[in-house]
C-alpha cells in the first residue's frame, strides 16, 4: 500500500512536469505578441474597376485604382465620417505598404472594355499603427439589427408610412459600409394607436413594447417634424441596451424636394451609423492591461484559449506569466475598455468576471 502511494505521488510528479515542458515548449516556439501570429487583417471584396483598352491601356493602372478604392472602402467601414477626410490624402506608395496581399477574383477582356473584380487584404496591425500616427481611433463593430420608427410630422400632422418619404425610400437608399439591417415597422393599429396617445410626446414612446414582435431589441426612432422650411429630427436609440438621444436641423424650402430628401436620408443613414461606430471606438494611443486567471483542465484548453486571444483584434498582445496543471496566469494588453474586452471574449465562448480587481476567466458553459 505504501509503495502504491508513493507511485501515485510520483507519477502526478512527472504528468504535473511533462505539462510544463510541453507548455514551456509551446511558449519558446509560439511568440504571444499578435505581430509575430496569425495576422488579423481586413479584406475586402467585390473592389471592382472598369476602363476602357486602348494604346495607353496598363493593367497596373486599374490595379493601382483597385488599391485606392479598397482603401476608401475600408476606412468609410471602420472610421467615424469625420475621420475620413484625414486619411483622404493618403499616398499610393502609402497604401500598398498596409497591403498584405490581393486576389484578382474575375477579369475580363471584352472588346474594348477592361472589368476586374479584386479581393485585397489589409495588415490589421500596420493599419492600426498607420491611424495611431495620426491620432484616430478606430471601430470595429459588428452587424446588427434594428427596428426604425421614422415619423414624419408636416405642419403638425402626422403622416401615414406610406405618405412618408423616408419610410418609403429608407432601405432603398444604400450607403457604403452598411453596418445596421433596419427593420420598417408595419402599420399595424397597435403602432397607429400608440402614435396618435403620444402625438404631444413622441420622444417619451415606449419603444420596447413595439419592437418585441420583430425579435429585435435595438430601434432608431426619427422623430421628424417639419414647418417654417426647417426640419427638426430626433434619434431616441438604443444599441445594445444603451440609449442615446441626439438633435438635428436640416433647412428644406421644399418638403417635395425628393431630390434634397434623399441627401437628408444618406446623411440620417450614415449619423445613425456612426452613433453605432462610437459605442464601438477602440483607442489606439495607449493598450490597457490586465492579469488574469483561467482554470482548465488540460493543455488542450489552455491552447484554445491561447488561439482564441489571437483572434481577438482589440488585444495588442498577451503573455503567458505564470502556469500549472489546472491553472495559468496571462497577462493582457488591449486597446478599448474592460466592457469591450468582456464582451469580444464572450462572443468566443469566455465569460471575464472582476472581484474587486481581481480578473478571472472561465469557459461561458
Amino acid at each position: 500500500m505504501k509503495n502504491y502511494l508513493i507511485l501515485k505521488n510520483l507519477f502526478n510528479l512527472i504528468k504535473e512536469y511533462i505539462f510544463i515542458f510541453l507548455t514551456a515548449t509551446i511558449i519558446i516556439f509560439v511568440s504571444s505578441s499578435k505581430s509575430l501570429s496569425i495576422e488579423n487583417i481586413f479584406t475586402i471584396n467585390n473592389v471592382k474597376v472598369k476602363g476602357v483598352i486602348n494604346l495607353n491601356f496598363s493593367r497596373e493602372k486599374y490595379l493601382n485604382k483597385g488599391f485606392k478604392n479598397s482603401f476608401l472602402i475600408l476606412m468609410n467601414k471602420i472610421l467615424l465620417t469625420r475621420d475620413t477626410k484625414k486619411v483622404s490624402n493618403i499616398q499610393l506608395k502609402e497604401i500598398k505598404n498596409l497591403i498584405n496581399s490581393f486576389k484578382i477574383i474575375e477579369e475580363k477582356y471584352n472588346k474594348n472594355k477592361y472589368i476586374a473584380d479584386y479581393q485585397i487584404s489589409y495588415n490589421e496591425e500596420k493599419v492600426k499603427k498607420f491611424l495611431r500616427k495620426k491620432n484616430i481611433s478606430f471601430s470595429k463593430p459588428d452587424k446588427i439589427s434594428s427596428v426604425f420608427f421614422p415619423i414624419l410630422i408636416i405642419n403638425d400632422e402626422i403622416k401615414n408610412f406610406y405618405e412618408n418619404f423616408f419610410y418609403k425610400n429608407w432601405n432603398e437608399v444604400e450607403i457604403q459600409n452598411e453596418l445596421i439591417n433596419f427593420i420598417l415597422p408595419l402599420e399595424d393599429l397597435d403602432h397607429v394607436a400608440a402614435i396618435s396617445k403620444s402625438k404631444e410626446s413622441i420622444e417619451n414612446l415606449d419603444l420596447d413594447n413595439l419592437v418585441n414582435k420583430y425579435n429585435v431589441e435595438n430601434y432608431v426612432l426619427a422623430l421628424m417634424d417639419y414647418k417654417s422650411n426647417k426640419l427638426n429630427v430626433y434619434l431616441k436609440i438604443k444599441f445594445n441596451n444603451k440609449k442615446i438621444s441626439k438633435n438635428i436641423f436640416y433647412n428644406i424650402e421644399n418638403i417635395e424636394d425628393n431630390l434634397l430628401l434623399d441627401k437628408i436620408l444618406i446623411d440620417l443613414k450614415l449619423q445613425i451609423t456612426d452613433i453605432w461606430k462610437e459605442e464601438n471606438l477602440i483607442n489606439l494611443l495607449m493598450p490597457l492591461s490586465i492579469k488574469i486567471r483561467y482554470d482548465h483542465k488540460n493543455l488542450k484548453q489552455l491552447n484554445a484559449f491561447k488561439n482564441t486571444l489571437e483572434k481577438i483584434s482589440t488585444i495588442h498582445k498577451h503573455n503567458l506569466k505564470e502556469f500549472s496543471v489546472n491553472s495559468s496566469f496571462y497577462k493582457i494588453y488591449y486597446y478599448g475598455n474592460p466592457k469591450k474586452l468582456k464582451y469580444e471574449l464572450l462572443k468566443y465562448g469566455y465569460k471575464l468576471n472582476n472581484d474587486q480587481g481581481y480578473w478571472q476567466i472561465y469557459l461561458n458553459e
